[in-house]
């Protein structure tokens, strides 16, 4: 019986070192598959990091360039409202040049005049004998020359104004005008980094949420498999009691069955002793103690 007990013991703690076996190679499969979970955690931790300092990047560069856009905005409004004036002012210039150009004559020059003018006086002076109605004729002819050579001069002299007026205008004008040009494109590559910067924005936060998903993805699986380490090492546990459990009622067994041996070779040499002494044998002191010895009694109670 106690060797079916045995066997059967035997056959259980094999099945018992089996399964503690797969179980370690579950236990090991689990643990590399924590660590690797734990090590992409923290990848997409420091991604998700450096995607952060990138949108912080962003937000702040965008802040500068809608600052910069303002400012270029406000430079616009100021130069086209300068243009506005210089413009007008050019007008004006023209309309004066236009105005003094078709009401000035030069037909005749002002050399001319002054030719005449001395002519006329020269014959005043040279010519004998004149007549007073003549002389009175020179002189106002002369007198009338004068005054046209005083008008155009003077108008010579207003149109070299209205001209310098005008040329002053029309410089304003074009350096103005390229200004604007310079600010309108630089205000349109403005325009085209804050489009491209609110691009990366959005593409940032799309990777962000992306890395967020993934993170408590990959956070529910550690948790799944630090509940299945924590479940195998329970059973573990369990397993490895019973192993001990078998262990010792084999230890048990094993010793209760030596002593059954024992008590068997001790009752035959004791039956053989008694034999002797029966039939008046010549007998040793040991046995002496075999046939009547307290141990053999006490064996003999513990196995009855």
């Amino acid at each position: 019986m106690t060797q079916l007990n045995e066997e059967k013991l035997l056959t259980e703690l094999g099945s018992l070192r089996e399964e503690l076996q797969n179980l370690m190679l579950k236990k090991e499969e689990l643990r590399t598959a924590l660590h690797r979970i734990r090590e992409e955690l923290n990848n997409k931790r420091d991604e998700l990091r450096k995607k952060k300092n990138e949108l912080a990047d962003v937000r702040s560069r965008l802040t500068l360039v809608r600052e910069e856009i303002t400012k270029a905005k406000n430079n616009m409004k100021v130069l086209k409202e300068k243009f506005t004036n210089a413009l007008n002012n050019f007008r004006q210039a023209s309309s004066e040049l236009r105005a003094i150009t078709r009401s000035s004559s030069y037909n005749m020059a002002i050399d001319e005049l002054r030719q005449r003018i001395e002519g006329l006086e020269w014959s005043l002076i040279t010519t004998p004998n004149i007549s007073i109605e003549k002389e009175k004729q020179i002189v106002n002819e002369i007198s009338k020359l004068e005054q046209k050579l005083k008008t155009l001069i003077s108008q010579q002299l207003r149109y070299s104004k209205v001209v310098e007026d005008y040329e002053k205008s029309r410089r304003e004008l074009n350096e103005l005008r390229e200004h604007i040009n310079k600010e309108k494109e630089h205000l349109n590559e403005l325009l085209k980094q804050l489009t491209s910067l609110k691009e990366s924005r959005g593409k940032i936060k799309s990777e962000i949420v992306a890395l967020i998903d993934n993170i408590k993805q990959l956070k529910n699986e550690r948790n799944e498999l630090k509940t299945q380490l924590t479940s195998i090492n329970n059973t573990i546990r369990e397993k490895r009691f019973q192993y001990q459990e078998i262990v010792k009622e084999l230890r048990r067994l094993r010793e209760e069955s030596k002593r059954k041996e024992q008590y068997k070779v001790l009752k035959e040499k004791k039956e053989h002793a008694m034999e002797r002494i029966n039939k008046g044998e010549r007998v040793t002191i040991y046995d002496l103690y075999i046939a009547y010895g307290s141990e053999a009694n006490e064996n003999e109670n513990d196995y009855s």
